[in-house]
Parts: C-alpha cells; structure tokens; sequence
C-alpha cells in the first residue's frame, strides 16, 4: 500500500497572447530566487523562506540549499533540503520523505512548459484521509504551477529577472 500522493501539474509558459515571452534564462533564474524566497512565487502558502546554508556539490556541480520555509497554515516550519539542476529541474527534499520537483520543460516545437511533480507523503494516514487529503494537494499543485509564472512574469515586466 502506498504512503504517498504522487501528483504533477503542468502549464504552458508562454501561451497564446502572453506577454512578456519568458526566456529559458529568466525562468531559470526564476526557480533560482524560489529556492531564495517561495514567498514571492506562492505567497498563498509560504509566509517565509530563510537560507541556512548552500554549497556546490562537489561530484554534480549542483547548487544545494538548504532552507526553512514557514508555511502560512499552522504556521508549520520545515527545513528543505534544495537542488537546481541548471537549468532543468529544481527538487526540494523535506525531512519526511516528500519531494517537489519544478521542472522547465520544452515541446515538439520548442514551446516552454513549468511542470511541478509532488510526491506528498503521509505514512501514518487512513487511505480516506489520504484520498482528502489527494484531492487538496492535486488543487495546491495547479495553484502553485499557475501562480509561478505569474510571478515570473511579473518579475520579468518589472526587470527584476
């Protein structure tokens, strides 16, 4: 039986209409100032980030942060443990178990899509009160993806990327 809520959303960075264009480059550092500051990019969720520590991986190369955020409901402190793989993926690893993965992916015809994999886990949970707890989390994702390139194109409207 499973303990976790596998969960990934996926949007288009630059549909129809949007404007500015986001350039790979200005997404990536994008996810760059997320590992920094969640705040800015789902501030419905995170009241702070703070960075304890960061290095350089010495067999990756990978940046490795590691970070508190607090999380607005119950005013919930988790350390994260943070890798960007430049200029791809960025995982978030908490003390549970539970990953997030914001991924830059590109399509067939060069288009640029923001996909956020969850792997949610809850080992001590009924399978009712998972499923619950799916259903809020499948909904957290979306808001979370929409939310970020909302941000990032508002960052980039106002030079900050």
């Amino acid at each position: 039986m499973s303990i976790s809520n596998n969960i990934a959303f996926t949007a288009p960075l630059n549909p129809s209409g949007a404007t500015p264009i986001l350039k790979r480059e200005q997404i990536w550092n994008g996810l760059l100032l997320k590992v920094r500051s969640a705040e800015t990019f789902v501030p419905a969720a995170i009241q702070s980030t703070t960075v304890i520590s960061e290095s350089t991986d010495s067999t990756t190369g990978n940046l490795v942060t590691v970070r508190e955020v607090v999380f607005r409901e119950g005013q919930r402190k988790v350390q994260e443990t943070v890798t960007a793989y430049e200029d791809a993926r960025v995982d978030f690893v908490q003390p549970d178990g539970s990953l997030i993965s914001n991924v830059i992916s590109e399509g067939a015809e060069g288009e640029l899509y923001m996909t956020y994999i969850f792997e949610w886990r809850h080992p001590n949970v009924s399978k009712e009160k998972r499923q619950e707890l799916y259903e809020k989390e499948k909904k957290m994702s979306k808001l979370a993806v929409e939310g970020t390139i909302v941000a990032l194109r508002e960052l980039v409207t106002n030079e900050k990327l």
